[in-house]
């Protein structure tokens, strides 16, 4: 019984009760424990964003707009770091797939690119490339010999550039 349930590391914060809000509601002071944990109940050294299958609504669009908005100079610095830098294989196969998805998207659209679709014209190609999986994971090993030499030709111009 003991091996069914998730062994999880404890942090300090985990053995430390403490009223938050000073009520003496217990409900209140739990609460306010997890918003201030970040909404977690357990202490996880890595937080992973909840994946789901569902279209976004338009308010989360808009959230995540703001959101990217506020990130933007930090995105852009990070770019450009990672630019110099050689990428590694995972990186190499992630650009691949989606390069082939992009490829099969445009082939189904006849050209159109997808940031020029509507949201709805979108989320059904999702749908329709999560069908195709093994035709987009094998375009993409193809792409992969592609994929390494535009970087090794874009990294050498970019050393040419700045000399």
């Amino acid at each position: 019984m003991e091996d069914d349930k998730k062994k999880t590391t404890l942090s300090f914060s985990d053995f430390v009760t403490v009223d938050y809000t000073m009520t003496g509601d217990e409900y209140l002071a739990y609460q306010a424990q997890k918003r201030k944990r970040g909404h977690h109940d357990t202490y996880n050294e890595s937080v992973e964003e909840e994946v789901t299958d569902e279209a976004l609504s338009h308010s989360q669009r808009m959230k995540a707009s703001q959101r990217m908005r506020k990130m933007s100079k930090r995105i852009q610095m990070a770019k450009k770091r990672a630019l110099r830098r050689a990428p590694s294989m995972d990186v190499l196969k992630k650009r691949a797939h989606r390069q082939a998805k992009n490829d099969l998207i445009k082939k189904w659209t006849r050209g159109q690119a997808k940031g020029e679709l509507s949201f709805g014209r979108r989320a059904e190609l999702e749908k329709r490339l999560k069908k195709a999986d093994a035709k987009v994971k094998r375009s993409a090993q193809r792409l992969l010999p592609q994929m390494r030499k535009k970087d090794r030709e874009r990294r050498a111009s970019a050393g040419k550039e700045d000399k």
